[in-house]
């Protein structure tokens, strides 16, 4: 895949983040510590290791594939709601 059609699937995550978690939906802001999401993110890592160690592969890196996508739009969440500094090069 090209970049442009990796940050267009986080832009669509990211799109339903914001939709499953609005204050509609809430009752109230979700505005998360770095470790908080650092142990959200952790899960759904745990989540797709256990889903690699126990179905066959490839079969199941779609489903991984998924997770993984979640899992970095709710990284670039966590960056949006904690100033993070450029990286110096």
């Amino acid at each position: 895949m090209k970049r442009e059609d990796v940050y267009k699937l986080i832009d669509g995550e990211r799109d339903y983040q914001e939709i499953r978690w609005s204050l509609s939906t809430q009752k109230g802001p979700h505005i998360h510590t770095p470790e908080e999401w650092i142990i959200y993110m952790e899960d759904y890592i745990n989540e797709a290791k256990h889903l690699l160690s126990r179905n066959a592969i490839p079969d199941c890196y779609p489903q991984a594939m998924e997770i993984l996508r979640k899992v970095t739009a709710m990284g670039i969440c966590a960056m949006e709601q904690n100033e993070t500094k450029p990286r110096i090069v």
